[in-house]
């Protein structure tokens, strides 16, 4: 063999060091990779589908009616379920204030659902005709008709305008009466069942008036004369309403007054059949019990 040929051969190009030893591990490790992703396709997905759901509840829905309002339908896997998406399709339903949905691993949801809870009963009128309807504290009309046990409810007429079907939500200006009748069932339940109805006198109460702007007459379970007020029914308005009709009616008036009028700083009294009306004499408020003035 000649110099030259070997010469060419000594410059012949060689693999460079080290590539056998990394290209093996790399082929190695693609081959694990693909192997734990037909385990999991073939082994770990079956255990991860959906095959429990809890409910939690205080809305009158059977769980299969909870179910089908989730859209879960059975076959999802865990990892594909949207716990939001179920919630906001639980909260859809006019029965159902808050939903909360949880991912469970690995084949559980749990479904927790807070019913709506009645402020009053409004009388809804529609085509000349009236009927009963549930509102609650956000002026969400959730139950059509009624029960006995609803007939305890204090009723809101009045309501001539807007949409009272089935989980309609009422005009702004009115929502704030029924938070504070709720309110006011929470803190004084007694004081809350002394309330037999009140009247929204504000015609235009479907539109965008403020709270404060309605006129209101609420009628107590304790005498027949009503106590004319404006923008919202609480536990001090009740409570003063009770103590002036008590006071009027030790002293023997209360039968011959049209009406008390809470509107201003002075609690005023309207005779029945005549034209003049008087304050109750002393400062008004709450705990100030004051002398009937006639007028």
């Amino acid at each position: 063999m000649s110099n030259a040929e070997n010469a060419f051969r000594g410059a012949a190009p060689r693999n460079p060091p080290g590539a056998a030893q990394w290209g093996r591990p790399v082929l190695i490790a693609l081959l694990a990779v693909c192997g734990l992703i037909l385990l999991g396709r073939f082994v770990g997905e079956p255990l991860m589908t959906i095959r429990h759901v809890t409910v939690h509840s205080d809305v009158p829905l059977a769980d299969d009616q909870v179910l089908v309002l989730s859209g879960i339908q059975g076959g999802e896997h865990w990892y594909t379920v949207s716990a939001t998406a179920i919630e906001k399709r639980l909260e859809a339903s006019p029965l159902v204030r808050h939903a909360k949905a949880e991912n469970v691993f690995p084949d559980t949801i749990h479904l927790t659902l807070w019913g709506r809870q009645p402020a009053a009963l409004v009388l809804a009128a529609a085509n000349g005709r009236s009927f009963p309807v549930l509102v609650d504290e956000d002026g969400v009309v959730f139950k059509v008709g009624t029960t006995g046990a609803d007939l305890d409810l204090p009723v809101v007429s009045g309501l001539t305008g807007g949409d009272m079907a089935l989980g309609a939500q009422l005009p702004r200006s009115c929502r704030a009466l029924f938070a504070d009748l709720r309110a006011l069932k929470e803190k004084a339940p007694a004081l809350y069942a002394a309330v037999s109805e009140v009247r929204i006198l504000t015609p235009e109460a479907a539109s965008g008036l403020s709270p404060q702007d309605l006129e209101l007459l609420v009628y107590l379970t304790s005498s027949p004369v009503p106590i004319r007020a404006r923008g919202s029914v609480d536990e001090g308005l009740v409570k003063y309403a009770l103590m002036a009709q008590d006071l009027l009616s030790r002293q023997g008036v209360l039968k011959d007054i049209q009406e008390l009028d809470f509107r201003s700083g002075d609690v005023v009294y309207k005779l029945a059949g005549k034209n003049s009306s008087g304050p109750l004499a002393g400062k008004s408020g709450p705990g100030n019990a004051a002398a009937a003035k006639g007028g």
